[in-house]
């Protein structure tokens, strides 16, 4: 077990919920990259591996693992850093958003030497040429460019790798892609969506629009909610008060007061009897029948329903619960497989789980044995 003891470093569920927040999900690290981890002391941020080694001691003010390289800030000085830890771009001005598809934007000049941004690889060379006033990280293959008018003002459109415009620089406002798909949002916040061509493929009365989850996206008409698929085609009309995105195939849905769930083209496969109701994760869902938590799988049948005060949905082979006041984790057969100890404890990803008990904190394996370990 690899140890690290910071006297500075104060540990808790609320400094849990902040990294997550200053990192994206576990599962969306780049393929390039191994499984990385974060921890704190203080304000100041680091990462550790899957083996609980200090990949980057806690000393940065901004850490952002990206694809393929870590973001790391000091002051007003960004560096690159690779899985291993080591500095792949030295403390720098010119770069200073994360590397997303393998691409980060960087301030250069244009043909008549004009600072403009354009987009670099990980070795800080150029590869699309500066022509943009404003310019995001690419998300799925599309980025959010900003070009100037004549009178200054920004007006935004999205390119692909190449560089190409698929979408004008027409619009006031462009949210983050995602799914191929890029949403423009009107003075009265209502949406147009269009596909990675650049073609609006905004269903009729369809006035929001969500984000592309399991091949789908949520839409809205006026409250009412419904689906469709990332090429535009409306199969579920807004008809629920209440939904979610689709995770593993289906999507949660409220009918009347009580949840059930649907599938892609909107049949209603597990019926909406449930008081409450998570989304599906590792092949089962979370319900709860009159007051009672169950685990139900993909045909709606009940495979688990634990005896615990609390339960979470699984992750990993796992689900956490609460017995006793304390929180440990069973299996997809109900065994306690880590017995109730911590005051907090997260669900399993790549492998580790974020745990706590008093003033000890740290990451442990499947098997409860801790890999890395802070008692301040």
């Amino acid at each position: 077990m690899k140890r690290q003891s910071l006297s500075t470093i104060g540990w808790c569920a609320r400094a849990a919920a902040l990294l997550s927040a200053l990192l994206p999900p576990l599962g969306a690290q780049s393929q390039a990259l191994p499984p990385l981890f974060p921890i704190r002391s203080g304000d100041l941020h680091g990462l550790i591996n899957l083996e609980g080694r200090v990949v980057l001691p806690p000393e940065y003010a901004e850490l952002r693992i990206g694809q393929p390289l870590i973001m790391l800030r000091k002051g007003h000085r960004t560096a690159y850093a690779d899985g291993e830890g080591r500095l792949v771009i030295e403390p720098q001005d010119e770069l200073s958003l994360p590397f997303a598809d393998g691409l980060a934007p960087m301030r250069g000049k244009d043909a008549q030497g004009k600072p403009r941004w354009g987009y670099a690889d990980a070795k800080r060379q150029l590869v699309i040429a500066p022509a943009f006033d404003d310019a995001q990280p690419f998300v799925d293959g599309l980025a959010v460019v900003g070009i100037a008018d004549a009178w200054g003002a920004l007006k935004y459109g999205a390119i692909d790798r190449s560089g190409k415009l698929v979408l004008a620089a027409a619009h006031d406002k462009l949210l983050t892609p995602g799914g191929g798909l890029v949403r423009a949002e009107s003075k009265e916040r209502t949406h147009r969506v269009f596909d990675a061509k650049g073609r609006d493929i905004t269903p009729a009365g369809v006035d929001f629009v969500g984000l592309s989850s399991d091949g789908m996206v949520r839409v809205w008409s006026g409250r009412q909610q419904g689906f469709m698929t990332v090429a535009g085609e409306l199969v579920v009309a807004p008809r629920y008060a209440q939904a979610s995105d689709f995770r593993e195939g289906l999507a949660r849905v409220w009918v009347d007061g009580k949840y059930g769930y649907i599938d892609k083209r909107g049949t209603l496969v597990i019926a909406a009897r449930y008081d409450t109701a998570e989304d599906f994760a590792d092949g089962l869902a979370l319900v709860k029948d009159n007051g009672k938590p169950q685990f139900l799988d993909r045909t709606g049948k009940l495979v688990l329903q634990p005896e615990a005060e609390r339960v979470w949905p699984f992750s990993q082979g796992l689900a956490v619960v609460k017995v006793g006041g304390k929180h440990g984790y069973i299996d997809k057969q109900g065994r306690m497989v880590i017995t109730p100890q911590y005051s907090f404890a997260r669900p399993f990803g790549n492998g580790l789980a974020f745990v706590g008990a008093g003033r000890m904190s740290g990451y442990i394996r499947p098997d409860g044995q801790f890999v890395w370990k802070n008692e301040s």
